[in-house]
């Protein structure tokens, strides 16, 4: 079995088609790793990731940088760098940022989401 070594800047950046100003890159996938995927994502200033919910994965995103503005089960949290969410399936969640400059995410889903 070997590693696999990547480099996101390198890898097509893509608009996700449900969301506002957000775009992806899927650091990993099945391919790769067959128990989670995990995707970089950007937000740009007033852009969102609107209401949503996975039913067969969780999804644990990272805050990278930028700050926003997260909405799960109806409650609302301000996050910045550092933060980490964690939604169930099922567990309806959003994010918008809320400042200047993009918010920079991971997003890690199990079982993988591609």
């Amino acid at each position: 079995m070997k590693g696999t070594v990547i480099r996101t800047a390198e890898q097509e950046e893509y608009p996700h088609p449900q969301h506002d100003r957000f775009f992806l890159r899927d650091v990993v996938t099945t391919e790769i790793n067959p128990a989670l995927s995990l995707h970089r994502g950007r937000i740009e200033a007033g852009g969102e990731i609107r209401p949503h919910a996975h039913e067969g994965q969780t999804e644990t995103f990272y805050i990278l940088g930028g700050e926003a503005l997260c909405t799960m089960n109806g409650e609302q949290h301000t996050f910045g760098a550092g933060c980490c969410v964690v939604a169930p399936p099922g567990v309806q969640h959003s994010l918008k940022n809320i400042g200047d400059e993009p918010v920079d995410l991971l997003a890690i889903f199990t079982p993988p989401l591609k």
